[in-house]
């Protein structure tokens, strides 16, 4: 476990075998835990935006989700790389939730999204018990209608995908609310393994490195003044 600082905004970069460790915790716990994958788009905005800045750190537990946020952070371990970049943690809960026959609900904010995500999971591993799904439409509204559809199932996790911003507020929003035992949040920067990644997403990570590395690289500047 490593506590790291990129851009002001301070998260928690467990290796596998802690997260999974967590992940046992908040799973038969009691209450709703969050989890919530962390990319570089994200943090540039956190950066500049207080509110998702508290928002990724309120939650219970960050996952890296992209490479790049453990070279800024010179985490220079290889086993560590190559589980950020094969997404080991994502498979292997996905896996306990099988074996363990755990329910999973979904979320997007579209109809065409969800069943995408749908599609990527099941992908990844078969047989996952997907027992709901619903959309949350920009701007959150029918948010108390979509968590009672959920409580209604009480399943044990809840999986969803948005942009970033919106997602964190409402898995912060409806936490005390929902019947389940974890929430997943995987920003929709990500692209799933398995999943044949588009050309405009490879020219977007293109540009947001060039811009993640220049606001790192101001930020470490600044501060370095200012001591």
């Amino acid at each position: 476990m490593q506590k790291i600082n990129i851009l002001g905004v301070a998260i928690t970069d467990y290796s596998l075998k802690e997260s999974l460790i967590k992940l046992d915790s908040f799973i038969g716990g009691g209450g709703l835990n969050t989890i919530l994958y962390v990319t570089t788009p994200m943090l540039i905005m956190a950066g500049e935006n207080e509110e998702e800045k508290n928002e990724i750190e309120a939650m219970d537990m960050t996952l890296c989700g992209d490479a790049d946020i453990l070279k800024v952070a010179e985490i220079k371990s290889v086993s560590r790389l190559y589980e950020v970049e094969n997404q080991v943690f994502l498979k292997e809960f996905l896996r306990r939730l099988v074996l363990g026959g755990g329910k999973v609900y979904l979320l997007a904010e579209s109809e065409e999204e969800v069943d995408s995500l749908q599609g990527e999971l099941e992908n990844i591993q078969k047989d996952i018990q997907i027992v709901g799904k619903s959309v949350i439409p920009d701007g959150g509204e029918g948010l108390e209608e979509i968590i009672n559809r959920i409580n209604d199932i009480a399943p044990i996790a809840v999986i969803s995908r948005f942009p970033s911003g919106g997602q964190e507020k409402w898995m912060i929003e409806a936490k005390p609310f929902v019947n389940a035992e974890v929430w997943l949040g995987i920003s929709k920067d990500m692209v799933l393994n398995g999943t044949k990644e588009p050309f405009r997403k490879k020219v977007s990570d293109k540009i947001y490195k060039k811009i993640f590395r220049r606001r790192i690289n101001r930020f470490r500047d600044e501060n370095e003044r200012g001591e």
